[in-house]
């Protein structure tokens, strides 16, 4: 389980997940969906002809891949594994050589019968302090790993 499971609040901070965008990484991530040929996530030609952009683009499925991560280390796999769910809207391309921060904080927590949903706000920001995406995560944590009710 998650270290900070056993205390969670509305308002906590998650840690946050910082990741550098190369092209080689979104080559390798590109490659392990099977996609082969160009694309314009691995090739400037196509991401010109596909997006009018110059340079390739990280795709969504890499950005969502990262929330995801981030959502892992904090409920713990156990939890997130059988009951985690990410949505995230992308709003500005992620491009090679930025740096990504995935960042969360805990918006509602929910009784359900096996435990209380914990639902976080994600926001994944560039090193120039543009949003580049946001959503919501959440996970059923059992009961065990919650505050005592008063």
């Amino acid at each position: 389980m998650g270290e900070q499971l056993r205390n969670i609040q509305i308002d906590d901070d998650i840690t946050p997940l910082v990741k550098e965008m190369s092209q080689e990484s979104i080559n390798l991530f590109e490659g392990s969906a099977g996609q082969t040929g160009p694309s314009q996530f691995t090739d400037e030609h196509a991401a010109r002809e596909t997006l009018g952009t110059e340079g390739t683009v990280a795709s969504g499925r890499m950005s969502l891949t990262f929330a995801i991560e981030m959502l892992r280390k904090y409920f713990g796999s156990d939890v997130f594994n059988h009951t985690g769910v990410v949505d995230l809207r992308f709003l500005r391309p992620v491009r090679p050589g930025d740096t990504i921060t995935f960042s969360g904080k805990v918006s509602e927590m929910s009784r359900e019968a096996n435990g209380s949903k914990v639902t976080v706000d994600i926001q994944a920001q560039n090193q120039k302090g543009d949003t580049t995406g946001v959503g919501k995560g959440s996970a059923i944590v059992p009961n065990a790993f919650l505050p005592a009710e008063d």
